[in-house]
């Protein structure tokens, strides 16, 4: 958090908490809950089940877990474990225990508390772990705001865990409930794949990866550039989703040694089940890491980072999670190192860039993409 960031107040039936949204900035535009949060919580509320027997799933900033104090907290975001944890050191709270979405969730809540994902197939994964966790008779509350609901999903909750009941919706938000029965319900891994040509080997991606099913076409773009490059001994392959940049300049010989970074612990977990599997015999030569960007990256700086930032920060279009990630990577490059991100013709990062580096310059460009080089002196 910065000292320019100002935490909003979160009215709640359990008492007023100070609330910051992680990467914080000056003038912040979002405010660290939302309606289906406030939903959830009254509903927790009038229930009267304490937080120990509560299992919170994707919480956003912290709105939840601050207010019910979990058991823990199921969830594949470490941005959103750093809001949590800036939240409660902030307003005195217990430490909530955190679950990555590759682990089990604990079995026996009383309680599940799931903010509904955008993303369908993490929403159907998680439900497919939880009917398999839950006793008979837990009740399962899942709120979404309107605009990123499916119109099937009290369907979903119900196919999965039991009888669902669709209840009121407020300030475009809506509440939904189910109580897991006896049925057996469907397996679902949410693991997708495609054929990547450039590896000549499928690609798997987990439930929550960014482009599981094909290849999208700004990494398209820069897959096709990397045989420009000179070649390099260390490579960060930033926001790497399933990893195929970073796979690819292995294959190419572009590096030697590739780093593999990203906020889902899905997308790391896929990143390494790809390596792995296409590249057994590099097992020393790869490394992965899930926070926030590069905050935590301790090995020697690199020579070149790869980069196809996020546009969305949370559910929200916005530029400036990737700007946040771009920042990072002046620090953790070498003198005379080189960072290459792709982005679309209309997001602006230049300014950004120019003030952490020494030359800036566009590297490719096409009908939708540029592909920028900036480089430490």
């Amino acid at each position: 958090m910065t000292a320019a960031a100002h935490a909003a107040r979160h009215e709640t039936p359990y008492g007023a908490f100070q609330l910051n949204c992680y990467p914080a900035r000056p003038n912040e535009r979002l405010v660290a809950w939302c309606s289906a949060d406030t939903l959830l919580l009254e509903e927790t509320h009038r229930r009267g089940i304490l937080g120990s027997g509560i299992l919170v799933v994707n919480d956003t900033y912290g709105a939840l877990c601050v207010a019910l104090e979990p058991h823990a907290l199921w969830t594949d975001s470490a941005l959103a474990v750093l809001a949590l944890r800036h939240n409660e050191r902030a307003n005195r709270r217990t430490q909530t225990r955190i679950v990555w979405s590759t682990e089990v969730p604990p079995a026996t809540p009383e309680l599940v508390v799931l903010r509904i994902p955008k993303q369908r197939p993490l929403f159907e994964y998680q439900l497919s772990q939880l009917a398999r966790l839950l006793p008979e008779q837990t009740t399962v509350l899942a709120a979404g705001m309107d605009k990123h609901l499916s119109p099937h999903t009290a369907a979903i909750l119900e196919r999965y865990i039991g009888p669902a009941q669709r209840h009121r919706g407020q300030h475009k938000a809506r509440l939904f409930s189910a109580i897991r029965d006896e049925r057996s319900a469907p397996e679902y891994t949410g693991i997708a794949t495609y054929h990547s040509e450039a590896l000549s080997a499928e690609l798997c991606g987990l439930a929550n990866v960014f482009s599981r099913e094909k290849l999208d076409m700004g990494t398209r773009f820069l897959l096709e550039q990397l045989h420009t490059l000179a070649p390099a001994e260390t490579l960060i392959d930033l926001a790497c989703g399933n990893g195929i940049l970073g796979l690819v300049a292995l294959k190419q010989g572009v590096a030697s040694n590739i780093a593999f970074c990203d906020e889902s612990a899905m997308a790391v977990r896929s990143a390494s089940l790809n390596a792995s599997r296409i590249f057994p015999q590099e097992a020393r030569n790869v490394s992965f890491l899930q926070g926030d960007g590069l905050l935590e990256y301790r090995e020697k700086p690199a020579q070149i980072i790869l980069c196809n930032p996020p546009f969305h920060l949370q559910h929200t279009v916005d530029d400036f999670a990737g700007r946040h990630l771009l920042k990072q990577c002046s620090q953790h490059l070498q003198s005379g190192g080189r960072l290459y991100f792709v982005a679309n013709r209309h997001l602006d990062y230049l300014p950004t860039l120019r003030r952490t580096f020494d030359r800036v310059e566009k590297f490719a460009s096409n009908a939708q993409f540029n592909i920028v080089l900036a480089q430490k002196s």
